[in-house]
């Protein structure tokens, strides 16, 4: 039985750290500098992200097969 929970927040997981990619990507270009390092920090916690939702998205759908 597929848990729906873990379906969406897989879901929503991906699309958070795919925000922030965009985010991070978007202020870099607008200032050109990285203050203390929060590219890297919000980078790595963009990525987990990624990987966290797919993992509990693939999961919950690889159930269905």
């Amino acid at each position: 039985m597929i848990n729906f929970g873990n379906c969406v927040l897989g879901f929503f997981l991906f699309i958070l750290g795919i925000v922030i990619v965009i985010y991070i990507i978007k202020t870099k270009k607008e200032t050109g500098e990285d203050t203390y390092g929060s590219t890297i920090k919000l980078g790595v916690a963009a990525t987990i992200s990624i990987l966290v939702g797919l993992d509990l998205f693939i999961k919950e759908l690889l159930k269905l097969v």
